[in-house]
């Protein structure tokens, strides 16, 4: 805490003009803390930013930002000083803000424009920091002229509030100036506030003032999306006198505009025209849109100066919205036809990449996550149908006690720490679970109380010892204490956890701003999945499915800034869930990437429309709110890739039996048809000048998990007979990569090859994603086959332009040679891993009699020229996709 503070005091003073050493030597900063400053704001210094992407309507539109004088702005500087100095904000990461806000504002029209209607759409990550972007957004608007602020904020009492809150201490200030808020503005500048922070603030007419619209200080309304309350403001606007909605210059903010504000029933759509330009009642069978979408319509359609920005983190609701639907009644849909604006990750943020991990589509390896995922198993999750408190659930309550108590070690005990239950959206079920976990809680306070050498001193010690300082040591090994050091601090985290059941039939809230030091284990359902955000979340148990993309990132309420306490987190959860998120990251990816294309060729929004990766067990969103979309056949080519088999249904144990066995058959009738092979190195044998007819007669016999998205055989077989047909991947190198030195507990394989058996190989799974091993291939094994002039080509690559040994190698493939590498992975892999670390055994019993042996394979495939393309399914709206 004595260097956050002393960190925060530099940058201020620092960012108002004094030098670095004259700060550095003064008595504000501590002569043992130095240093450390010193080193800390050089990093920053020397962080590189990213800078947001933009797809705009009009790129030639003069710059109308770069006219202000910003010396006269007063709210946006404010702003800025807050996050810095009580916030403690870093330098790069406020730049980062400053400019991605700028090219937000830049997008809307200039506010003295006689008539404009912009919609645009920001794209952020799940709890990355949407709220600040808007906040600023809406700072420098109002500095730049805009008169009336709306905020569309969520669709219950407690979204809106804690937005309602948030603005208030970042904008519009206390009347006494409350500590930890941004100064009262002065008298002329004050903010005209008509919505409050308590629950029921909402919008009334009665509070607010048409006077307020008509002078010279910025109006703030946050509004939840609710009929009866959007009622009441298009009434008291329709109140207002005519010129004012007529000059007024208005920024509609509609925060998680993927929820409510999607229209899910109009019809009216590809209108016709008629002369006086009303749409032709004959266009289309019209059926109006829904109530919330059209109340927004019709909000927009009341002022001639208006400007709609979008947020949410999972736009694919968002992008699919029609874009040329127009209603009678209240206009054109909410499609972001002027922009769309793609957030970047900020520093520090753990977002479904970074826990779950994902795919590189270029190496075809699986991007490890965190170790902080832990298993929910089949048996725990009849458990929770049958009414009874799970093992994995009891060991998630002293985890968060852990967890807690070694956050006050680190002196962060005033600090909020939470732990969410998320198991049923039913509220029967959630009460009496959390009748349950307060009985357990309960027995384990007792026994910490009265009878600590009873057992649970022990369990404590060994969890924190075998479970947290592993994964601590891993990532931050300064951070590391022994159980003795955090177990003063068990007894007062005990004594100050309260649980909590949030749903609408209890109407107990988390308000973090009434309760800063709150510690709750928060049982729940909707009401914990969208929006609301956790303070000091470290642990989760979540075992809800849900098979809409965008439903089930937003139930992640752990992605977010855990700086400081990453290591302290864990994520309770399924396989299936686990490997669901993973591949949501990869949709993320290919979504984002698109729209770093479109931006560089200079696309608008109505240009493109960007696609969404199709899934075999979800849907992108629901049915409704993706009626006009549609599947579209998109092609790819494996020109200079890899592919490999990482994911395996460990979670299906018979499953994988059979198909484990099913791949062991067809490798040993594979290598049987292979005869003697034309050469043996350090790692097995090697055939070249195979047939490709041979090859693609085993990957068609080859089994693969039906979930793995990551690894298509057809396709690949699709893909090979296109290159026949043009003279490529006509001959193939076949290897197989045992161990150079047998090591006696993975033991040998024999698959019936003449000369020799082969010395099995170690794999082990991700903890992160138990399905998945991560990668099979080793450095250097796409070397297989190549001559002395191609590896010397492939060094002169890999030092040229900094390419890897296997990248580098597909490049000096001969383009009718392929390969396929094979890996006897060993039962009993992983044997001599350590507990709780980031990789975890093949089998946890490799005598259970399911576990086989592993026949993994990856292909590699030559860089070609003339690569022929095979397909995927996507995801697109009405504006048609554009391949990149």
């Amino acid at each position: 805490m004595e260097e956050q503070q002393a960190l925060r005091t530099a940058r201020s003073l620092v960012d108002i003009g004094h030098d670095l050493e004259v700060v550095l030597s003064s008595p504000l900063i501590p002569a043992n803390l130095r240093d450390f400053v010193r080193q800390e704001l050089a990093k920053e210094e020397n962080l590189t930013l990213e800078p947001a992407r933009t797809l705009v309507a009009n790129r030639n539109r003069p710059d109308w930002l770069a006219t202000l004088d910003r010396s006269t702005w007063y709210y946006w500087p404010a702003l800025r000083e807050y996050l810095l100095s009580v916030k403690g904000w870093t330098v790069p990461s406020l730049r980062s803000l400053d400019d991605s806000s700028d090219r937000i504002l830049r997008q809307l029209a200039p506010p003295t424009e006689t008539g404009f209607d912009i919609r645009g759409l920001v794209l952020g990550h799940v709890q990355s920091g949407k709220t600040a972007n808007f906040t600023a957004l809406i700072a420098k608007a109002a500095d730049a002229g805009y008169r009336l602020i709306i905020v569309l904020s969520g669709i219950d009492n407690g979204l809106r509030r804690q937005t309602q809150v948030r603005l208030d201490r970042e904008l519009v200030g206390y009347t006494e100036n409350r500590h930890g808020a941004v100064r009262l503005p002065p008298a002329g500048r004050r903010w005209h506030a008509f919505t409050a922070e308590e629950l029921q603030g909402d919008f009334r007419p009665g509070f607010a003032n048409h006077g307020a619209l008509q002078g010279t200080q910025p109006v703030l309304l946050v509004v939840k999306k609710n009929g009866p309350v959007l009622r009441r403001l298009h009434g008291w606007l329709d109140d207002a006198p005519v010129d004012v909605r007529r000059t007024l210059p208005v920024l509609v903010i509609d925060d998680e505009a993927d929820l409510a504000s999607i229209d899910t029933r109009g019809t009216y759509q590809h209108a016709r025209e008629d002369d006086d330009g009303t749409p032709s009642p004959d266009s289309e069978p019209y059926e109006p849109p829904t109530a919330i979408n059209g109340l927004i319509r019709d909000l927009l359609r009341r002022f001639q100066r208006c400007a709609y920005v979008a947020y949410t983190a999972t736009p694919f609701a968002n992008i699919l919205i029609p874009h040329d639907t127009v209603d009678p009644d209240v206009g054109n849909d909410l499609y972001p036809k002027d922009f769309i604006v793609d957030l970047p990750k900020p520093d520090g943020y753990f977002g479904a990449e970074e826990i779950f991990g994902r795919l590189d589509s270029e190496t075809g390896e699986e991007i490890g996550g965190t170790d902080v995922i832990r298993e929910v198993s089949d048996e725990d999750l009849v458990a929770l149908e049958h009414g009874a408190l799970p093992s994995t659930l009891e060991v998630a309550i002293l985890d968060f006690i852990l967890a807690g108590a070694a956050r006050a070690q680190r002196g962060e005990g005033d600090a909020p720490a939470t732990m969410l239950i998320h198991v049923s959206p039913r509220i029967a079920e959630q009460l009496l679970l959390a009748g349950l976990v307060e009985q357990k809680f309960t027995e384990f306070r007792d026994e910490w109380r009265y009878q600590r050498q009873h057992g649970i001193a022990d369990r404590l010690q060994n969890r924190w010892e075998t479970e947290f300082r592993p994964v601590t040591r891993t990532r931050h090994l300064q951070r590391d204490v022994a159980f003795n050091g955090i177990e003063p601090h068990i007894g007062p985290f005990f004594e100050s956890v309260q649980v909590r059941v949030v749903n609408s039939a209890t109407g107990a809230v988390l308000d973090y701003e009434r309760e800063p030091n709150l510690k709750a284990i928060a049982i729940g359902g909707n009401r914990l999945s969208r929006g609301l955000t956790l303070e000091g979340l470290l642990i989760s148990y979540f075992v809800r499915r849900s098979a809409m993309y965008d439903t089930l990132m937003q139930m992640g309420r752990w992605f977010g800034f855990r700086g400081g306490y990453e290591d302290l987190t864990r994520i309770y959860t399924t396989p299936e869930l686990a490997g669901w998120f993973g591949d949501l990251a990869l949709v993320e990816h290919e979504l984002r990437q698109d729209i770093g294309v479109y931006e560089a060729q200079g696309l608008t929004p109505l240009q493109v429309g960007s696609r969404i990766l199709e899934h075999p067990a979800m849907l992108v969103t629901s049915r409704l709110k993706q009626r006009f979309a549609s599947t579209i056949t998109i092609e790819q080519s494996y020109s200079g890739k890899v592919v490999q088999t990482v994911k395996f249904p460990f979670r299906k144990p018979d499953d994988l039996a059979v198909l484990l066995e099913q791949n062991l058959s067809a490798t040993k009738e594979f290598a049987r048809d292979l005869g003697a092979p034309s050469s043996w190195d350090n790692s097995g044998p090697v055939w070249q000048g195979v047939g490709a007819d041979a090859v693609i007669e085993f990957l068609r016999h080859y089994q693969v998990d039906p979930e793995a998205r990551s690894l298509s055989l057809p396709l690949i077989c699709s893909y090979i007979e296109r290159q026949l047909e043009l003279g490529e991947l006509s001959r193939w190198t076949i290897a197989l990569r045992g161990r150079e030195s047998l090591d006696r507990r993975l033991g040998e394989s024999d698959l019936g090859i003449p000369g020799n058996r082969i010395n099995q190989i170690s794999r082990t799974r991700l903890s992160s994603d138990p399905d998945s091993l991560g990668v099979i291939t080793s450095p250097g094994d796409e070397s297989v086959g190549l001559s002395a002039q191609d590896l010397e080509r492939a060094r002169a690559l890999m030092q040229e332009e900094h390419l890897g040994d296997n990248p580098a190698a597909r490049r000096v493939r001969d383009i009718a040679e392929g390969l396929l590498l094979l890996y006897p992975i060993s039962r009993n892999s992983g044997y001599d891993l350590q507990p709780s670390g980031a990789r975890r055994p093949i089998y946890e019993d490799p005598n259970d009699p399911r576990a086989r042996d592993i026949i993994g394979l990856a292909v590699s495939f030559p860089h070609s020229e003339r690569a022929q393309r095979v397909t995927g399914q996507y995801t697109v709206g009405a504006v048609g996709w554009r391949a990149v």
